[in-house]
Order: C-alpha cells, then structure tokens, then sequence
C-alpha cells in the first residue's frame, strides 16, 4: 500500500515547484521587507500558506498567518522580529500552528518568503508576493 502511494505521487512531485523536490532555492540581497501591508502565499500538494505583514518598522511587526489543508491553523496579530532577514514569530503558540516547526527567511531580492518546514512535512515553501484582500475580504 505504502509502495502505491509513492508510486503515485512522484507525478506530482516532477510537476511540483523546485522547492517540493529539494533544489536549492536562490534567496539573495540586502534590506528589509517591504512597507507594509504585504501579503505573501504559496502551497505544496494539498496545504496552501497565507502571511499577511500587517505592519513593521524593519526590525519587529505584526503578522496574520493562515495554514489551511489537511493540517489547519491561524494566527492573527503575531509579533515578529526580522534579524538579517530571518524572521521569528514571537507568539504563535495557541494559533493552532503548534503542529508545525518552520523558520522563515525573507529574500529581498526575489520578494518571497520561503517557509522552511521541518514538521509535520520536511520541505521548503515559497510564499510568492501576492495583492493583499481588501479590507475586510477573507483571502
């Protein structure tokens, strides 16, 4: 059973962006995020990632994050803070992403996130800029 399972997802993996199948991701350049509100969003086989930067001065901010799929979880109003582009949510716990270990860079010079997952999933995911909804809109 295990075998049919693997057997019909590499399809899947050969379609899949670069980030799924483990080639080295560029992610390069100097500065900050851009200011504020900016969203980013992304999926990898049947999860789909949503960041929505509400605010921040470069060094801490404000951020919505959603996970929806087969493991779901959101988190409104999180701190955060961007130490050489490599940004730390402060409060995520009680968000429903406790079934998630990730780290997330920042890459200026291609304006994407990549989320790096070591659970439940060991991947990485880009997070594309992407328009923010208008207020009020659920994305």
């Amino acid at each position: 059973m295990a075998l049919r399972a693997v057997i019909l997802a590499l399809p899947m993996l050969v379609m899949c962006k670069p980030s799924l199948r483990g080639i080295e991701l560029p992610c390069s350049g100097t500065g900050s995020l851009p200011a504020g509100p900016v969203c980013y969003g992304g999926s990898i086989l049947t999860e789909t990632f949503s960041v929505h930067v509400v605010s921040h001065d470069g060094e801490v901010g404000i951020v919505d994050m959603q996970a929806t799929g087969p493991e779901t979880g959101e988190c409104q109003g999180a701190n955060f803070e961007n130490n050489d582009n490599v940004i730390t949510i402060e409060n995520d716990h009680g968000c429903g992403l406790g079934k998630y270990e990730y780290t997330v860079q920042y890459c200026p010079d291609q304006d994407n996130l990549i989320i790096n997952l070591a659970k439940p999933y060991n991947v990485r995911v880009v997070l594309d800029s992407q328009t923010c909804p208008a207020a009020g809109e659920v994305q």
